[in-house]
């Protein structure tokens, strides 16, 4: 039972493949940018030396470090390494949706789902037939998102 396409997602990832997978996205990021060890550093809040020893995938970096980089590079630093298991990162949107239209876009996309379950499976034409209200309660999710991450930022600094 090792071997890999069995239950391939849930197989323990070996850390040196996420430190080498990370480094190579930083050190794209580092010739993309025209970057220096020194401006990774100052983005991850490390030294120079510690930039490039994250690249050269011989360094655990923190959480606090890794988070930095989310924020100053999002999918570009992160995915590659995320996608080793099974996730990505994405940015939420911050929209000004007027909140009071949420309830009507959930029941909106509820009566399109529903009405694509009647025969158990939702096919890709219903799919697509949906998708505007996908998007349309994703951004009220998103705003919801965003509204607690700022209380959270509060809470914390009180």
């Amino acid at each position: 039972m090792s071997a890999s396409h069995i239950h391939s997602r849930y197989r323990t990832v070996p850390a040196s493949l996420l430190l080498d997978t990370l480094g190579k996205s930083l050190s794209t990021i580092k010739d993309e940018d025209r970057a220096t060890d020194a401006d990774l550093g100052q983005v991850l809040g490390k030294s120079e030396d510690r930039a490039g020893a994250y690249r050269a995938g011989a360094g655990d970096m923190g959480v606090v470090s890794f988070l930095r980089g989310c924020r100053e590079w999002d999918g570009r630093f992160a995915n590659d390494v995320l996608s080793l298991v099974g996730m990505r990162l994405t940015p939420i949107a911050d929209t000004s949706m007027d909140e009071s239209q949420s309830l009507a876009a959930l029941g909106e996309l509820i009566a399109k789902k529903a009405v694509a379950l009647a025969d158990n499976k939702i096919d890709d034409a219903e799919l697509e037939a949906m998708w505007p209200e996908i998007e349309r309660v994703a951004g009220f999710i998103d705003q919801l998102r965003a509204r607690r991450a700022k209380t959270i930022r509060l809470v914390h600094q009180q």
